[in-house]
């Protein structure tokens, strides 16, 4: 494979949703930073400095030829695992509000999950390139990589994380099902599964509780149903243009944490319909210009890693927004690139990076054929035998 120029465009939207986010969480969280910190930059040097490390790591992984991930699929495997296991170990797993999702190891605290995340796409990528001539077969070809997500996840849930755990979960199976899966094996896993996820979701108190108040906020309007009645408050007093950046009512201590999963809400107040239609169209040229990029990799597994990655980009940004706007029960899901929190905005960025160094490869997909002249091969995507579903 031959390297090119990464896609510029795909790297232009980056950036804006980074300024972007960068300008909502100061705005989002100043009067929290004053309350709390007496400091109304708080927050905002906090998520600048991760900001700063995360370009870094970005333009890292941009350069790292994204095929060196198969070779060392095992070990970002393993410390997927490792890492998700580590914060059940006392003093390495942080609790905070009843949820041992974080590691803290001085000064530097991060979820483990988000890198999960990351890893069980580049996995599944692998697997499926690995197991393409199998497919047909449920016990050779998909068991062994469900057997594997199936510990990943459990490690999420048992964090609890049952969001992290469907993003994971819907993530996988798209790749599963782009590389040429038969339907009727994942009909037969959405039937066993579907049940298993609605289990786990009721099971727990607190959970089954999110699902009833989510039905109707205003039962418990000072309670459980505060939040998603304060951000409601917040987007539709927003309007056509929105009251101006750093004019927001709800984030003066109504709307808790505005800066993290909540940012939309505060965005919409302060820059209307027109400012959340812009982040959302964003979001949307993301994916689009991101499944572009995988479509044009000249090989089969940097297709389904790319799909991989836009696809739990969007799942994401699609379980923020649905929460942010009632349509689905809270959860703890923050908004790529935008949401206040190092661990996530790390992750994400490096993600990107593996994106964009995809696009680098672009070139050899999109001129095999003058490539064909010289003596060169085309590149293969997928066997004949198992077509490619994409």
């Amino acid at each position: 494979m031959s390297r090119g120029k990464p896609d510029f465009w795909m790297m232009f939207i980056i950036f804006l949703l980074t300024g972007f986010g960068l300008v909502m969480v100061f705005s989002a969280s100043y009067y929290d930073g004053l309350i709390r910190y007496d400091d109304s930059y708080y927050y905002f040097k906090r998520q600048l400095f991760w900001a700063l490390g995360a370009v870094f790591l970005f333009f890292v992984f941009s350069n790292i030829p994204y095929t060196l991930y198969r070779r060392h699929v095992g070990a970002i495997l393993l410390s997927s695992l490792a890492l998700l296991s580590l914060v059940f170990i006392p003093g390495i797993g942080q609790t905070v509000n009843g949820a041992t999702r974080w590691i803290q190891l001085g000064p530097i605290g991060f979820q483990p999950s988000e890198w999960a995340k990351v890893g069980a796409v580049i996995y599944t990528a692998s697997i499926m390139v690995k197991k393409r001539d199998v497919l047909g077969s449920f016990r050779k070809g998909l068991l062994p990589p469900l057997i594997v997500l199936g510990l990943m996840a459990s490690l999420i849930v048992l964090e609890p994380h049952f969001s992290s755990t469907v993003i994971l979960i819907g993530t996988c199976m798209t790749v599963i099902f782009c590389a040429g899966a038969r339907i009727k094996h994942l009909l037969l896993l959405t039937s066993a599964g579907l049940p298993l996820l609605i289990w786990v979701m009721v099971f727990e108190e607190y959970r089954l509780q999110r699902l009833l108040i989510f039905l109707d906020p205003w039962k418990d309007k000072t309670g459980s149903g505060y939040q998603t009645i304060q951000s409601l408050f917040a987007i539709g007093p927003g309007g056509l243009l929105g009251k101006g950046l750093g004019n927001s009512i709800q984030k003066l201590a109504y709307l808790p944490m505005p800066q993290t999963d909540f940012i939309f809400a505060v965005t919409a107040e302060e820059l209307g319909f027109v400012g959340g239609a812009f982040l959302i169209g964003l979001f949307i040229a993301f994916v689009i210009r991101g499944i572009r990029i995988a479509l044009k990799a000249p090989d089969q597994f940097g297709v389904l890693l790319g799909i991989g990655i836009v696809t739990m980009f969007a799942l994401q940004a699609l379980f923020n927004l649905g929460v942010v706007t009632a349509i689905l029960p809270v959860t703890g899901v923050p908004l790529p690139f935008i949401s206040y929190g190092g661990s996530s905005l790390v992750i994400s960025m490096m993600a990107a990076g593996i994106l964009l160094n995809i696009s680098r490869y672009q070139t050899a997909a999109a001129t095999s054929k003058s490539k064909e002249k010289t003596g060169y091969p085309r590149p293969q995507l997928v066997p004949p035998s198992r077509p490619f579903r994409i």
